[in-house]
């Protein structure tokens, strides 16, 4: 995590200091150091003043894995999820109903201290951790802000039937080296591969659709501050849904194919539902029906995150600035439905963004309003006849001969790069290099 007294000794040389004593505690993550200031009588150097000598940024990470619980545990993770869904429900039916009266509803607080009154009514909630209660109420206080900000829909009851899961905040539980101490759970016996020197942040338990238990542990730690190594290229990428990326990075392309894990799995999942809706309700073969549908999708979704997870980190090593667009996916989604679900646009600009700032690469984004394939990479025209199905045209006015993605991918890199110029010359965020609005377009 932290430097050695080599390190630190060479650093202090070249700015005239001299290495006198140096303190150190793993156990407890500090270490300090004494130094002489050209003959001056020495000071005690803590690690603020280590930080100066190399800089560490914080960071959250969260580390996931899956254990198997005893039958004992087992049930009392299952009366968790239970009463954590209960109070999330019940809650969400008092802010309805509150919120089709008056248009508002209430805040965290109250319903933290209403609570403590229902749990009179309800004994069977005190067999439960506090903290599960309390972290539920504050994610139904979030999706109601996220509701009002229009960021989100309006929250929705939780099913059995569903994820379950619930959250557990530092200090209510204590990391040890066979696994995990919850308070009213027990040891949580699992390999996390945490690093030595974190700060805590919370513990989630879940359960899929499919019985298997995980567990989470979110924490803040301390990484060297990541350097951008300007010999890397710059990419400009281009979403589709004929290929999933088309790249560029000023002197060749390349067309990235994704493996649709959902459209190769489409044949399967129809006949698996007609068999579903075949079954008796509440039957054991009803199910076992179900299961096997949940396997699937479960399939499904580990494939695509395998792909996304691999291609990012990929291009997050080796590259030092990658250009992407601004996508309305959720827009994209409607129009197209399955076909564009299916790519994973959104997890994977998410996955792009946080790697950047883990390994030194900066992620840039042009407006959305770009018209990226209607664009002349080489003379800049816009050709606003260009429709969709259109997979290769012809400039009218200088006559290179286009493919769309590349010449999207051309376009992206060129404005990005441009705009990235210019950012740093200035040595700040500046607008967009040129409005798409100030083209010149091509003359009919």
């Amino acid at each position: 995590m932290y430097c050695n007294q080599e390190e630190v000794k060479e650093k202090l040389k070249e700015k005239g200091l001299t290495l006198i004593k140096w303190f150190s505690n793993p156990t407890i993550g500090t270490e300090a150091y004494i130094i002489q200031l050209n003959g001056r009588s020495p000071g005690r150097t803590t690690k603020s003043s280590l930080k100066q000598v190399h800089n560490y940024v914080k960071i959250h990470r969260a580390s996931k894995t899956r254990f198997y619980p005893t039958t004992k545990q087992q049930l009392n993770h299952e009366q968790h999820f239970n009463n954590t869904r209960y109070v999330y429900n019940h809650y969400l039916d008092l802010k309805t109903k509150q919120y089709k009266e008056t248009k508002k509803s209430y805040s965290f607080i109250e319903t933290a201290k209403d609570l403590t009154n229902h749990k009179k009514e309800k004994p069977w909630l005190n067999n439960s951790s506090r903290p599960a209660y309390t972290n539920k109420l504050k994610d139904l206080d979030t999706a109601f802000k996220n509701f009002y900000k229009k960021k989100a829909k309006y929250p929705k009851f939780k099913s059995k039937r569903d994820r379950q899961s619930y959250r557990i905040s530092h200090p209510f539980f204590k990391i040890k080296p066979e696994g995990i101490l919850i308070t009213k759970i027990g040891l949580i016996c699992c390999n996390l591969n945490l690093p030595k020197q974190i700060k805590p942040l919370s513990v989630t338990i879940s359960k899929d659709t499919l019985n298997r238990y995980y567990i989470s542990c979110s924490y803040e730690t301390e990484i060297p501050e990541p350097t951008i190594d300007t010999t890397k290229p710059i990419i400009g990428c281009d979403y589709g849904l004929k290929t999933f990326m088309t790249t560029w990075n000023g002197s060749h392309e390349e067309k990235i194919q994704h493996p649709l894990p959902y459209k190769k799995s489409e044949k399967r999942l129809k006949r698996l539902s007609r068999r579903l809706s075949r079954r008796k309700k509440g039957s054991r073969r009803r199910t076992k029906a179900r299961h096997n549908i949940a396997i699937l999708h479960s399939r499904v979704a580990s494939r695509r995150n395998d792909f996304l997870h691999k291609l990012s980190s990929k291009m997050v090593r080796e590259n030092q600035a990658i250009i992407i667009e601004d996508l309305n996916t959720r827009g994209i989604i409607t129009r197209w439905g399955k076909k564009a679900s299916d790519q994973g646009w959104h997890e994977f600009t998410r996955q792009l963004q946080y790697k950047g700032t883990w390994y030194g690469c900066n992620i840039i984004k042009i407006p959305r309003f770009y018209p990226s394939s209607k664009t002349c990479s080489n003379c800049g025209v816009i050709n606003d006849e260009l429709i969709l199905k259109d997979r290769s045209w012809t400039c009218p006015v200088c006559g290179v001969d286009h493919d769309r993605d590349v010449n999207a991918a051309c376009n992206i890199f060129n404005y990005g790069r441009a705009d990235r110029k210019l950012r740093t010359e200035t040595g700040g965020l500046v607008k967009t290099l040129v409005e798409p609005s100030r083209q010149k377009k091509a003359e009919p």
